[in-house]
């Protein structure tokens, strides 16, 4: 669990201010059961991996998307997509066994909440993020979500907190290696903290649990997700309680993981850490032309004043020559970069993956028309286009320089 510039409220606060040998008031986290470990609804979580921290996620929704809370990944600024691992149970983490994901998706205000002193912990009520790979993150269907948490959570259901803490912080014990912990079910009546943020004073968790499910029971799915642990000190925690509000972060990132990309959508209130643009249509190259076949994605997705800060490039082309071809990418306002020259000779299908093209794009508008533009300038042999995708990043215009 990161401390933010609004901590000082002391919501956040890990300072214990019992002895390591008082007896826990509240429910208190306690190690899962190893032969538990892959059964519901612990398997849907993981640990969630960034470069200065570590927090807790769980798959819910779409076997390619994990939620968290946005201050695990939320320092100063945003952070890169962070390491996925699911479910460990061991004294060591071998990151080895993680995938890295893609990007993620969080509430567009959250960043300024926080800024602003968090607003009397309004902060908690954007903090959350929903994350995605284009792997599967857990072999297995995705856990189901209670999309009424924000109203079943008071009422006193039966709920339980599960994830990865690294600290006991009512015992000011540390808990040595990666064990997943979960409060045992019991009844806890949740109060309103700051609109989707839901607080209680009968349970403890510990830093590195932020991000981690808590569950209802429901009579058909069983344990269902109800929302994201983002507080804890002893004897007190802070929930984001689902709500249809989360659809947003589900609408927006559901063309990105499908079988076929559809394309970016722009949802309001929600940003991203960077948006993929597909071309899925196969286009036939005319063979031995030395005109230029032009594929384009308009982009629209970045707010006015945007600049981008960084671009990568994936194609597909079938061939049986791609020394054939010459490939450019063209960006708005004129910048573009060769991709591909003739190169390879003999060699059949030209396939690039995420190739950082940011040195030629850095700070130019990325809305507006992109172009692929390719020649199979040699006769002999058919190329096809069969896809290519835009991955790109943008920031305020003030925060980046121009290039």
């Amino acid at each position: 669990m990161k401390i933010h510039p609004f901590s000082a409220m002391g919501i956040l606060s890990l300072v214990v201010t019992v002895t390591a040998t008082a007896k826990p008031k509240t429910i208190t986290a306690e190690k899962v059961d190893p032969a538990l470990i892959h059964s519901e609804p612990y398997r849907f979580n993981g640990i969630v991996l960034n470069g200065t921290g570590r927090g807790s996620g769980f798959c819910a929704w779409n076997q390619h998307a994990f939620f968290s809370a946005a201050h695990v990944v939320y320092g100063e600024s945003w952070e890169t997509p962070p390491l996925w691992l699911p479910t460990v149970n061991d004294s060591k983490l071998s990151e080895d066994d993680g995938i890295q994901t893609r990007g993620y998706y969080r509430w567009t205000d959250y960043a300024e909440l926080v800024a602003e002193g968090g607003k009397a912990g309004a902060a908690f009520s954007k903090d959350v993020i929903l994350g995605f790979s284009f792997k599967e993150l857990i072999p297995g269907k995705p856990a189901h979500m209670n999309l009424q948490g924000g109203r079943d959570l008071p009422q006193g259901v039966k709920t339980m907190i599960t994830g990865y803490p690294a600290k006991d912080p009512y015992k000011n014990k540390p808990i040595d290696g990666y064990f997943m912990h979960r409060t045992a079910p019991a009844i806890t009546p949740f109060k309103s903290f700051s609109d989707r943020a839901l607080y209680t004073t009968l349970i403890t968790t510990g830093p590195g649990n932020s991000g981690g499910p808590i569950w209802t029971k429901d009579a058909k799915y069983g344990w269902t997700a109800a929302g994201v642990l983002v507080g804890g000190r002893p004897s007190e925690c802070i929930v984001y309680a689902f709500s249809n509000e989360i659809n947003s972060l589900t609408r927006a990132v559901e063309p990105i993981i499908a079988r076929k990309p559809t394309g970016a959508i722009g949802v309001n209130g929600v940003s991203a850490t960077s948006m993929f643009f597909p071309y899925t249509r196969d286009q036939v190259i005319p063979d031995g032309s030395h005109k230029w076949t032009n594929m384009k994605v308009g982009i629209k997705a970045f707010e006015k004043d945007s600049v981008l800060t960084m671009m990568k490039l994936s194609v597909n082309f079938e061939t049986k020559h791609r020394g054939d071809l010459t490939v450019i990418l063209a960006g708005p306002g004129g910048y573009e970069t060769i991709v591909h020259n003739e190169e390879g000779a003999g060699k059949d299908n030209l396939i690039i993956k995420d190739r950082d093209l940011s040195e030629f794009f850095t700070g130019i508008d990325p809305n507006g028309t992109w172009i692929l533009r390719v020649q199979d300038r040699l006769k002999g042999h058919v190329a096809t286009l069969k896809s290519f995708r835009l991955e790109i990043a943008a920031k305020d215009a003030e925060t980046v320089p121009a290039p």
